[in-house]
């Protein structure tokens, strides 16, 4: 629709404010000072090169670049802006099977930049998802390969007012066009404007049309497709459609974020240059830990928030012929994997991660993470307090370094008893009014490969009721971690030991099971554990607090004793990915694993209606026989394990946990 000089400027204004917060910092440095073709060449170097999907896969993306608020699918052909649309279609059950006789009645994948111009064939062009919309697959058809244009007398007129007739077009060819409605011409016109800055070196096998000269456009076409793009500016839906593609390819359209650079390149204004701000890359994600938690989820951090929709995306990991991801949920920074299938005692298995996005718009690197199965903690001791030659009253300090290490420290680890980081002020006199003491100690706990029994830290006197003391270690590099203790108490030492955790040394948080009530050990040290594993904050730190707060004593001289204070850990492991396996079959089968149904996911649905099938245990015996009708089979009655389905020449693997 057109819109006057004066609201056309305060809407671009308006989309620019929305626009920048979206496009990745330095996305586009290297344009700044170039004009015309010079700018459209580089451009080209920024966009080219894009993750190519399959065509299967489409069908699944339209979730997430072409779908309305209300979930329904966005079909520009059927779409009215100005009311209520004749129909709408519903995402995956509304996808062609038989594009039938008239509307409305499934959608298909719609080449805007038709295959007949650009060769057809499976490559880059083939699945990119700047100009594969979804459309109504008989309006779809109908257009054919007809090249876009104005009508005066039409022919046809679909529900929405999207027209078929002659091209009345200033100097276009004298045959048939389809002309969209209005509120849909500028993002077809900068989808041709992305296809020709995107091709436009890699265009040898594209065809000349009526509207294109290979990659790039008739003049008549340009000139037509320059008045669409200023009468019709970027709207919201563009946007939001341009950062979903951009999580998935990996390349932006410029011409939605910058709409002014199609007049630098094609208009009135390519004797200008850009002028951009340059701005430097942001900060990639990385991860920040991950643990196997038990033998069905996978727990993951990042160092960055990151784009919800793309670390829930199924197609984004691969673990392995027999195993995958059956469920993943992204939430508070942590990401949980659920896994299915059929795994093997005792075997290491990796994890491959791609195109995971930021909320930055950073991707994280291709990542691999690798983990036992099954599940079980294996800690090592990383650093103790084992007080082998610690003073008796009055010259026990009141800040203990720990004296036995096993990683390298990034900060020092220290017991405070001195009123530091929340510590209480603990006193050590030669009288009775003492609270610290040192004692014999033990080698029960001992993490050294020759244990030593050396002194033990006494903490004594009902005076000391209420009183705390701080540990303050590193855990960086380290998760699933716990502390062991040997601890002896005689009959009216403290009875009650209560635990919390601080990330700044001031803020602590009640650890619910870390609370005990120490029992009589009749003069023997027992080794007691404190299960911090729940707790993910204290992961991967530079520095973590936990502090210990005594009660329950009776008397001057009842103490508790600790020896062999030691910190238990088990490393992050990480690396760089190989790429995913790929999946080359045009069939693929969603969700695999499966707990019993799934579908068939094709790049050809219409090729495989009525289609026989044929699923085999791992016996090689005929388990189940079917034609395909709605794409949907059942195999719950079955026993889980491995079966393979035979289908229009292939055979693929199902999974059933």
């Amino acid at each position: 629709m057109k819109k006057s000089t004066f609201l056309l400027c305060c809407l671009i204004f308006a989309f620019f404010t929305q626009i920048y917060a979206q496009i990745p910092s330095g996305y586009y440095n290297t344009v700044n000072g170039k004009k015309g073709r010079e700018l459209q060449a580089t451009l080209n170097q920024i966009i080219r090169n894009h993750r190519s999907v399959t065509y299967a896969e489409v069908w699944i993306y339209y979730q997430y670049t072409d779908l309305k608020d209300n979930g329904k699918i966005w079909d520009i052909y059927s779409d009215n802006p100005q009311g209520i649309p004749a129909y709408e279609f519903n995402f995956r059950t509304d996808q062609c099977v038989n594009i039938g006789s008239s509307e409305g009645i499934c959608y298909s994948r719609e080449h805007v930049f038709c295959q007949s111009w650009f060769g057809g064939g499976d490559g880059p062009p083939f699945t990119d998802l700047y100009h594969l919309y979804p459309a109504d697959g008989w309006i779809n058809t109908k257009r054919g390969n007809i090249p876009f244009g104005t009508v005066s007398n039409p022919e046809q007129t679909f529900t929405n007012g999207t027209q078929i007739g002659p091209n009345t077009y200033s100097s276009a060819p004298n045959s048939r066009c389809f002309e969209p409605i209005d509120d849909y011409k500028g993002d077809i016109a900068r989808t041709f404007f992305y296809m020709a800055t995107r091709y436009m070196f890699q265009d040898g096998n594209f065809a000349e049309s009526p509207m294109t000269i290979k990659s790039q456009l008739q003049p008549w076409a340009l000139n037509m497709l320059l008045e669409w793009h200023e009468s019709d500016p970027v709207s919201q839906k563009e946007i939001d459609r341009n950062n979903a593609i951009y999580a998935v390819q990996k390349n932006r359209n410029p011409f939605i974020d910058y709409p002014d650079w199609v007049f630098k390149i094609w208009g009135s204004d390519s004797v200008n240059p850009v002028q951009v701000t340059t701005e430097p890359f942001p900060e990639k994600p990385r991860i920040n830990w991950f643990a196997l938690t038990d033998n069905r989820t996978l727990k993951i951090t990042f160092t960055r928030p990151m784009k919800k929709w793309t670390v829930e995306n199924p197609l984004n990991y691969y673990i392995g012929e027999t195993v995958a991801v059956t469920g993943l949920h992204y939430q508070n920074d942590t990401l949980e994997l659920h896994l299915g299938g059929l795994f093997s005692q005792n075997v290491t298995y990796s994890l491959s991660m791609q195109h995971l996005l930021a909320q930055n718009m950073a991707f994280l690197n291709d990542t691999i993470i690798s983990f036992l199965y099954p599940y079980k903690v294996e800690q090592k001791p990383l650093l103790a307090w084992t007080f082998d030659n610690l003073p008796a009253r009055p010259n026990v300090p009141t800040m203990i370094a720990a004296d036995y290490h096993l990683l390298d420290t990034v900060s020092e680890a220290i017991l405070y008893c001195d009123g530091t980081y929340q510590s209480s002020v603990w006193l050590c006199t030669s009288n009775n009014t003492t609270e610290l003491n040192a004692f014999d100690g033990t080698i029960v706990g001992d993490p050294r490969p020759a244990p030593h029994a050396g002194r033990a830290l006494a903490f004594t006197n009902a005076s000391a009721n209420g009183k705390s003391v701080v540990f303050k270690f590193p855990t960086k590099g380290y998760f699933n971690l716990a502390l062991s203790m040997a601890v002896r108490r005689t009959a009216s030492g403290f009875t009650s030991h209560e635990w919390e955790w601080s990330l700044d040394g001031e803020n602590y948080t009640f650890i619910e099971n870390g609370s005990t009530t120490c029992p009589l050990t009749d003069g023997e040290f027992v080794l007691t554990n404190l299960d911090l594993r729940a707790i993910d904050e204290l992961n991967d730190q530079i520095e973590v607090f936990l502090r210990l707060t005594f009660d329950g004593g009776n008397g001057a001289t009842g103490n508790n004793r600790f020896d062999n204070i030691t910190l238990h850990g088990v490393p992050i492991h990480g690396g760089n990915a190989v790429s995913l396996k790929k999946k080359s079959n045009r069939l693929l089968i969603a969700p695999n694993p499966t707990q019993g149904q799934f579908r068939i996911i094709a790049d050809h649905l219409d090729h495989l209606t009525n289609t026989n099938y044929v699923i085999y245990n791992s016996f090689g015996q005929t388990i189940k026989t079917g034609n395909l009708e709605s794409f949907l089979i059942d195999i719950s009655d079955q026993p889980n394990g491995i079966y393979l389905l035979k289908i229009a020449g292939e055979a693929l693997k199902i999974v059933k946990y």
